[in-house]
């Protein structure tokens, strides 16, 4: 009985210790837990997406510049050639890419230039298990070069990456970088006042986001 007593003690008292314990503030998280970042790592200040560019890309710092939307990020390549845009936006009503429409629909829908050609698309799995995106190919006959797009629907938001190649022949290099930049690329479900702060172009307090 006495040892019992003994270890109903210690638990209270390390419950204690828990609870007014500086250690256990919640700390800044990645949306996924467990997610492999590295060098080049950029993560919204919502944890709602995140995508990680190659040392060769130089990106913009103000992500909640323009009112028109929800995030815009800018990035190229420090020496020309190429360059991105992640733009994150609300959408009423559209929790899923099927809300959005068709693989096909919606690729004509967001073709980047009313004379973008569409070469290719595709439903592609995401990170989380039965999240998927919509991946779309553009060649653009009057400026030359293509498009490489991937779309994103979540809690009534679109996200979307849109990067921009050279009209001549892209390098190997180029190429990889861009097909690794778009694998990279993610968006994830928030808490709900989270999102509801971002929404209304607050950044939430750090670490208030899973």
């Amino acid at each position: 009985m006495v040892q019992a007593r003994t270890l109903v003690s210690r638990t209270a008292v390390l419950r204690t210790l828990i609870a007014i314990s500086p250690a256990w503030v919640p700390l800044d998280a990645r949306a996924v837990i467990g997610e492999v970042t590295g060098p080049g790592f950029l993560q919204a200040d919502d944890k709602s997406w995140d995508i990680t560019l190659p040392s060769t890309w130089m990106p913009s710092t103000n992500l909640r510049a323009e009112a028109e939307h929800v995030f815009h990020l800018r990035a190229a390549r420090s020496s020309g050639g190429a360059s991105l845009e992640v733009l994150v936006d609300k959408v009423k009503g559209k929790t899923t890419l099927k809300d959005l429409g068709s693989l096909e629909v919606v690729g004509q829908r967001y073709a980047v230039t009313p004379s973008a050609e569409l070469v290719s698309s595709a439903v592609v799995p995401g990170p989380i298990r039965g999240s998927t995106y919509y991946e779309y190919t553009y060649a653009h006959p009057a400026g030359g070069g293509t498009t490489r797009l991937k779309l994103g629907v979540q809690q009534n938001r679109v996200y979307q990456l849109a990067i921009a190649l050279p009209s001549s022949p892209s390098s190997a290099e180029v190429e990889a970088e861009a097909a690794g930049i778009l694998d990279s690329f993610k968006c994830f479900p928030i808490n709900i006042i989270c999102i509801s702060q971002s929404n209304k172009g607050i950044v939430p307090v750090a670490g208030s986001c899973y």
